[in-house]
């Protein structure tokens, strides 16, 4: 019997998140939908900057380092070739994500950029740089 290789869940992750168009699409457009809702102060809800500005864009965060380890290792600086110094800067990317968060949440931060770049920006820069690291591994 021939065993297939088992697949790294951040992989299987980022598969799921971008790697059908249809997918790739309702994430865009949701992540933009609640992340402009936020931003404007349309819904205040902190279970929506939870979810969108804060696990999301620490679990985009952990897939792309993840991606960009395995698809870009020949293109990026020598920093992103170690695992453990990928892990490091993924780290510090996710505690400056929760961080800025909790400014928000706070009330210290909660400006309109800050709530727009939390809860837009990142997600859907995460979201494309995640799209275009899977389709140059499949080609």
């Amino acid at each position: 019997m021939d065993q297939q290789p088992k697949e790294h869940l951040l992989h299987f992750w980022t598969r799921n998140l971008v790697e059908n168009p249809g997918a790739f699409t309702f994430n865009l457009f949701l992540f933009l939908s609640f992340g402009v809702l936020y931003s404007f102060k349309v819904l205040q809800s902190p279970i929506i900057l939870l979810v969108f500005g804060i696990i999301t864009p620490v679990i985009l965060t952990i897939c792309l380092y993840h991606m960009s380890g395995v698809s870009l290792q020949h293109l990026l600086p020598k920093v992103f070739h170690k695992k453990t110094s990928r892990v490091l800067l993924a780290l510090l990317d996710c505690s400056i994500i929760t961080l800025l968060g909790i400014l928000i949440y706070r009330d210290i931060l909660n400006f309109f950029f800050f709530r727009f770049l939390q809860t837009v920006i990142l997600p859907i820069l995460y979201l494309i740089m995640l799209r275009v690291l899977l389709l140059s591994e499949n080609h």
